[in-house]
């Protein structure tokens, strides 16, 4: 057809003569043409591209040009939507071109007609609040063309616990066994996914696919010539979660509870387990119990069994679980289900047998508590390894980017963390003029952030930016304690709408906050990236303080330990950079548009009086920077709404 990048993107181009807000960018143009080269060499491209750069257009472009089999990964399942419905569509009615083009997510975003239907004799399913719900599934299932319970979102955002009675996982998926294979939405999701020219996913299924390649299982999803991982950042945090096992009280009731339907469904099934199945459930109940003698909430799996008490309730658990697997045996070959849940049995005795003995040197074994819920995690130290070793045998070009890649200019930490190495890299600036549209508060002489005067004084010294901005102003935490005491400050200090993480859902927060157009947001660790709040509407972003994690994450310590017993320095090699990336996410929440203006303010002193403080301002953006207050306040009095 003719086409090439510099004539789609290019000044003159097909997108700007065609899009009215279309600015041809040479940023743009760059990294489109680098990711061409990367396809016909099936290479490595790690991209860090500024906000504003346009590098959604920058690898479509290049992957629809190629005509290459694309699978395109996305941070979020929202983003993943907005490339499906929106941007795709878009470019390939100005390309007039007509590749097939697919959308696969995770088998939990899809109707189990098997697991509806049993769920729609359960009591659960005539409670009142349910009776509904249920009656709209009915006639939905033979309506939807993809299955996707995020169509039914306006009975289910009010009724989430419903989600795991009519959705599947991969441990009760029946698979070809099910009665409802033919007509599966899961399935058909794949078969389409199979014949995409272009895949969009996100990196929850993404990673979940390397995982079961891992376990040299089948693969969820098809070959490709290229595969594009935007949001890349988050890589080692969502690849670390899928390569991680976990024995939980979750899995234990979701279990008790299938078994107890399956079995109900075989003449005399149930009552050939009853008295086993109860002593599992009772001695889950004691574990329950006996954890409520754990102070903290995480920590190293070691710590639970130094306890008796704990180390005994899990024995015996054990013991419960050997007698119910014993009873189950019998009944395996009367149903499909049940087979599948003797396996799932005798898996969860071996994952705790795992926790509890530790053999696994490369991995770190730690437990999470909540509420009525218990984890016991196993988790890889280092996710290069197995990440290197899948992608070692895919014939595949690789492009990662995102607009937080790089530690003081390099890709180095990026590239450990993930084994993407050797790569290409390149490092595209924003096209934003940072000098002219925002303007940097560095407080000099606020007290140290681990004092204990620290939070209040913070607040009262930034209350008069707060006032002054004429736009919203989102104030990002790095603990929910803090941001709960300015809570309490700011409720009686400002007239401004105030919107506070935690009270109500994220996205209406935002919506309202959006609409306000001078409300001051109160958030944590969610609000500092994949939010995007343009214009007026945000003009200030105030940060607390250095986003450094906290050292008593049990995997994090595992991570240090490691380094540092390799004769590493972690608070060098991984902890800096970690924040580093970390506050650039939430840099980046204030411009997003060529016409924003606005004031960053990084409240922690420690970005000027420490020695690794020159290497978190020189990966920020080329801001304006001031000490001064009143430049901050100046600021907004010269700045046009």
């Amino acid at each position: 057809m003719g086409l090439t990048i510099e004539n789609v993107l290019g000044e003159g181009g097909v997108f700007s003569q065609k899009l009215p807000q279309f600015k041809a960018r040479p940023q743009q143009l760059a990294l489109a043409e680098a990711i061409a080269d990367c396809i016909s060499n099936k290479d490595i491209l790690i991209a860090e591209a500024g906000t504003g750069t346009g590098k959604t257009f920058a690898y479509l472009i290049p992957a629809l040009l190629s005509g290459k089999k694309t699978i395109v990964s996305t941070g979020t399942k929202t983003l993943q939507d907005q490339l499906f419905t929106k941007d795709i569509p878009k470019i390939l009615e100005l390309l007039d071109i007509k590749p097939k083009v697919r959308l696969l997510k995770g088998r939990n975003n899809y109707l189990c007609l098997d697991r509806y239907h049993k769920a729609s004799f359960l009591p659960l399913s005539r409670y009142p609040e349910n009776k509904a719900l249920f009656k709209t599934i009915q006639s939905w299932e033979h309506r939807t063309q993809s299955g996707e319970i995020s169509e039914l979102s306006d009975w289910l955002d009010s009724r989430r616990q419903l989600i795991p009675h009519i959705t599947s996982t991969a441990e009760n998926c029946l698979g070809t066994e099910c009665s409802y294979h033919g007509d599966c939405f899961v399935y058909k999701a794949r078969r389409r996914a199979q014949e995409a020219d272009l895949l969009v996913i996100n990196h929850h299924l993404l990673f979940a696919d390397m995982a079961i390649k891992q376990g040299g299982f089948g693969e969820l999803l098809p070959d490709s010539d290229l595969m594009v991982l935007d949001e890349s950042h988050q890589v080692p945090e969502i690849a670390g979660r899928f390569f991680s096992e976990a024995f939980t009280s979750r899995q234990i009731t979701d279990l008790l509870s299938d078994l107890a339907t399956e079995s109900g469904d075989i003449t005399g099934g149930f009552a050939t387990i009853s008295k086993q199945h109860e002593a599992l459930k009772h001695a889950t109940q004691d574990v329950m119990l006996s954890l409520t003698q754990v102070r903290e909430s995480k920590g190293a799996i070691s710590q639970l069994f130094d306890i008796k008490a704990i180390e005994d309730a899990f024995d015996l658990w054990l013991h419960q679980h050997t007698q119910l697997v014993m009873a189950l045996e019998p009944l395996v070959t009367t149903s499909p289900a049940l087979q599948q849940l003797y396996t799932r049995l005798c898996g969860l005795g071996d994952l705790l047998n795992d926790a509890m003995n530790q053999s696994d040197p490369d991995s770190v074994y730690w437990y999470d508590l909540r509420e009525r819920y218990f984890a016991l995690n196993k988790s890889p130290i280092d996710v290069a390894k197995p990440l290197s070793q899948i992608r070692s045998g895919m014939e595949t070009a690789w492009v990662l980017t995102s607009a937080t890649l790089t530690v003081n200019q390099k890709f180095g930490h990026y590239q450990h963390q993930t084994g993407f190495s050797p790569a290409e890299t390149m490092a595209l600036e924003s096209p934003f003029d940072y000098q002219n549209q925002a303007l940097m508060l560095l407080p000099q002489h606020l007290p140290e952030p681990n004092d204990p005067r620290y939070n209040n004084a913070m607040f009262s010294y930034v209350l008069p930016v707060i006032e002054a901005a004429k736009g919203g102003v989102f104030f990002l935490f790095t603990s929910h304690r803090a941001l709960q005491m300015a809570a309490q400050f700011f409720q009686h200090k400002t007239q401004r709408p105030l919107f506070v993480q935690g009270q109500g859902n994220r996205n209406e927060l935002l919506d309202n906050f959006r609409e306000a157009g001078n409300g001051l947001l109160l958030g944590a660790a969610s609000f500092w990236e994949g939010v995007d709040v343009s214009g007026a509407s945000l003009s200030c972003v105030i940060i607390d303080k250095l986003p450094f994690a906290h050292p008593n994450d049990p995997v994090l310590k595992a991570k240090i330990d490691h380094i540092n017993q390799n004769g590493g320095n972690a608070f060098v090699e991984h902890q800096i950079p970690k924040a580093i990336i970390a506050l650039k996410q939430g840099v980046g929440r204030l411009i997003r548009g060529e016409t924003d203006r606005g004031v960053l303010v990084i409240c922690d002193k420690r970005i000027k009086t420490k020695p690794y403080g020159k290497q978190f301002l020189k990966s920020l953006p080329p801001f304006q920077t001031t000490h001064e207050l009143g430049d901050a306040i100046n600021f907004f009095k010269h700045s046009t709404v």
